[in-house]
């Protein structure tokens, strides 16, 4: 049984509680403002979601940024979202008061309300 509309907006509106997550053409892409050792603790936290959900995620590393891409054939799916959900609360711990001036509006609690309904 493949997904239907209402499964596809209940992914959409999952991902509408993360910051920044963007989701384009099946792919999920977010850009995190990190300095080098900032970096390096995130892509270990990122190996290991990514184990634990059996995800693979490109990370990559610019200037003064981290680049996440998750991209599976057929679109994204729960266990992606649940995936950038944990990055997520793992960046906001790692870059803090960065994180938090990135989008003030992000709340802590909201995200992990959010983790708590996921599986």
């Amino acid at each position: 049984m493949g997904r239907t509309e209402q499964d596809d907006n209940v992914l959409l509106d999952a991902l509408r509680e993360l910051n920044g997550w963007v989701a384009d053409d099946g792919r999920l892409t977010r850009t995190l403002p990190l300095d080098e050792s900032q970096h390096a603790e995130l892509a270990e936290q990122i190996k290991i979601f990514a184990d634990t959900l059996d995800v693979h995620p490109d990370v990559s590393r610019s200037e003064e940024a981290t680049l996440i891409v998750l991209a599976r054939e057929g679109g994204f799916s729960l266990t992606d979202v649940t995936f950038a959900g944990r990055v997520e609360s793992a960046y906001l711990s790692i870059a803090g008061d960065r994180a938090e001036r990135e989008d003030p509006a992000l709340s802590r609690s909201r995200l992990s309300r959010w983790l708590k309904r996921s599986p």
